[in-house]
């Protein structure tokens, strides 16, 4: 489950004020502020934006003192998994320096990020049941099982699922937001 408490140790640990971390990664101090408390649940978007406003990965948000550095087994994955949703994303790659990460998504039907996301590196996705869509800019792609996908990350992108059974994939990402 996603503590919003982490964000405001990191936020303060870097010497951040509200606002500046507002500026940084253009949330509002008000929804920081919600956030940090846990009132609310950040969307997946505004995560990158903290994130990105913080020169942090989203796996660094799910870091435990326990975690490996070479092997992660099947039933210690973190996951995020955000309340008002029953979609999950679980960390396949342990936490480390470098900047290759690897999540399985569960994309539950009718489930969408609304904004358009857009980060340094590269991604690459592969469907493993279900369909999925993804917008790259102002193209649509709807991806069925066994379909793959590459794009550099800097190309405003966002996905979802409107078929009627979750959707099932595996992402590969380069860069320091995920």
């Amino acid at each position: 489950m996603f503590d919003g408490a982490k964000i405001r140790i990191l936020r303060l640990a870097q010497k951040l004020s509200l606002k500046e971390l507002s500026e940084r990664s253009g949330v509002s101090t008000s929804m920081i502020s919600q956030i940090e408390r846990g009132t609310t649940d950040p969307t997946l978007t505004t995560l990158y934006k903290l994130c990105k406003g913080l020169e942090v990965s989203i796996s660094s948000l799910l870091e435990s003192d326990e975690d490996s550095t070479h092997i992660i087994r099947k039933n210690n994955r973190r996951t995020l998994r955000f309340p008002q949703s029953h979609s999950q994303y679980q960390f396949l790659t342990p936490i480390s320096e470098g900047t290759l990460e690897m999540i399985m998504i569960y994309l539950e039907p009718g489930q969408e990020d609304t904004q358009l996301v857009e980060h340094t590196g590269e991604e690459c996705g592969y469907i493993l049941k279900g369909k999925m869509t993804v917008i790259l800019g102002d193209k649509e792609y709807i991806l069925h099982e066994g379909d793959s996908i590459r794009f550099k990350s800097a190309i405003p992108h966002r996905f979802f699922n409107h078929s009627e059974e979750t959707a099932i994939s595996i992402w590969a990402m380069t860069g320091r937001i995920l």
